[in-house]
């Protein structure tokens, strides 16, 4: 199990899945925005279709959360990732 924190400050690290359901569990409703795909509405406590297109950023509400991970992300073909909200900071968890 990994874990990805996301902040409000810009980064160019993205977060690649391959074949990722994502479940939105933040309790609001987010977008995915893909670095070269059409930007994606997850509705709070939904589930995704598999998704495979490089996350730049998420939105959540008027604010675009970055990846603080040290470099480009790849999720595992297949995995499940799930987007929740505690003090400011967006995570994502995903599992295998």
């Amino acid at each position: 199990m990994a874990t990805i924190q996301f902040t409000e400050i810009p980064t160019l690290k993205t977060v690649k899945p391959a074949k990722t359901v994502f479940l939105n569990n933040t309790g609001q409703d987010l977008v995915l925005k893909f670095v070269t795909a059409p930007d994606l509405t997850l509705p709070a406590y939904t589930i995704s279709n598999r998704i495979s297109a490089a996350i730049d950023c998420i939105c959540l509400g008027e604010i675009n959360y970055y990846s603080t991970h040290s470099q480009n992300y790849a999720i595992p073909d297949g995995s499940t990732a799930v987007l929740t909200m505690a003090d400011q900071t967006l995570a994502m968890v995903i599992s295998p």
